[in-house]
């Protein structure tokens, strides 16, 4: 029986899931401002206390406050099978919240220190049971929570420099389709784990209206244990084989962040960011395995380093209402249509994005929106010609915020 199970869930090795947000599984959605400018400026703004996540040594930029943000974004696809005659397809349409929460203190004309708790990547896929490819991905899930502790130094009217220190949790599920012995079954491994991680920061003024930002971020190596269970459709009921040493060791990749700030005019401001990410060093193959899994190969993804470049515009109407606009070019590290699965249908996106910010005394509301026009792709299955996949997709996120400043 083990030597079975180990053969048919060998499609169940994949990493976890797909993201319609940024390309691989990156997120970026935990600010609203950053959001209306497709994350142009991000952590050089200065109008949020978001810079606890993007670059701490932007939160010289505020003084004393606290912020909750609410995103939720929706993710829309649709698969249809390239070698099939009666042209099968699977559709996913859902929503999936993100939320994130930032507090800072000054504690003097120098120092800053501030926490946040936000999610810096995470993805979902949700296939029928009845979909054409439910033995290749059913359901996956992957979240990740940065618990972020922050500090800042002001150097001088110029510099300064940030430094954040993050306990990083990580949970996984992975399920798909099998046939054992004749009957139908499940498999799903469910995973998590703890690691430690950090970020470092430097912000340059040239004036109050000029400034540029650098942050960092290492590559973080997860540990993840847990269940991988097989259930069995007998005829008698379900049986459950449950493996309790599942594990993986999903490595979350190194990133520069480079953002820049500039208002030429009274009431315009522009920004840009430039982000790269080393996927290629962190993500050439990946496994989950357990018992039922044992001398399976990894799967191979040689996914390559990526550039995220964008540019957003503001315009500040009064001292009451401020207008966003926002466009960005996010690469996808997928390589070829032969390293593109169904659990990682990914493909380079263009971003689009909008927002608004009403301010009353010492309270900001945020309102924020995009919409991510995915390119077309293809997946191309090495082994079963019937899993050739036309894939296409599209995602709109919708962001609320509220600011208080002490």
């Amino acid at each position: 029986m083990k030597k079975i199970l180990a053969t048919t869930v060998l499609c169940a090795t994949c990493v976890w899931s797909v993201s319609a947000h940024a390309s691989g599984y990156q997120l970026n959605e935990y600010s609203i401002t950053n959001l209306g400018r497709s994350f142009a400026g991000a952590g050089v703004v200065g109008d949020d206390y978001s810079a606890i996540a993007y670059n701490p040594a932007g939160m010289t930029l505020k003084k004393s406050g606290a912020q909750l943000s609410f995103t939720v974004a929706e993710v829309a696809s649709e698969m249809k099978g390239q070698n099939d005659k009666q042209g099968k397809q699977t559709e996913m349409d859902f929503g999936v919240p993100l939320p994130s929460v930032y507090g800072q203190y000054q504690v003097n004309d120098k120092w800053f220190v501030g926490a946040g708790v936000y999610a810096p990547y995470g993805l979902a896929t949700k296939y029928k049971n009845s979909s054409f490819i439910a033995d290749k991905a059913r359901e996956s899930i992957l979240e990740v929570i940065d618990y972020n502790i922050s500090a800042a130094y002001k150097i001088n009217s110029k510099w300064s420099l940030g430094a954040s220190f993050i306990a990083r949790y990580i949970y996984g599920k992975m399920t798909n389709n099998l046939v054992v012995a004749g009957m139908p079954a499940k498999s799903k491994f469910d995973l998590d784990g703890w690691t430690y991680t950090g970020t470092l920061g430097l912000m340059y003024e040239y004036d109050e209206n000029t400034r540029f930002g650098l942050s960092y971020k290492p590559k973080s190596v997860q540990r993840v244990k847990g269940d991988h269970t097989i259930s069995l459709m007998t005829p008698m009921g379900i049986m459950n084989n449950v493996y309790p040493d599942g594990k993986a060791s999903p490595d979350l990749p190194e990133t520069l962040l480079l953002s820049a700030y500039h208002k030429p005019f009274e009431k315009v401001a522009f920004t840009g960011a430039a982000r790269f990410t080393r996927w290629g060093d962190s993500f050439k193959e990946f496994e989950m395995t357990s018992t039922a899994t044992k001398g399976l190969p990894a799967i191979d993804y040689s996914w390559e380093d990526t550039w995220t470049i964008s540019a957003g515009m503001e315009y500040y109407v009064n001292d009451n209402w401020t207008l966003r606009l926002g466009t960005a070019w996010d690469q996808s590290p997928t390589p070829d249509n032969q390293h593109r699965t169904h659990r990682i249908p990914d493909s380079d996106r263009i971003w689009a994005s909008a927002g608004l910010s009403y301010r009353y005394d010492n309270m900001q509301f945020d309102l924020g929106y995009a919409h991510l026009f995915m390119k077309k792709s293809h997946i191309r299955d090495s082994v079963n010609k019937d899993y050739d996949t036309k894939y296409r997709a599209y995602s709109n996120m919708f962001g609320l915020g509220f600011q208080y400043d002490f």
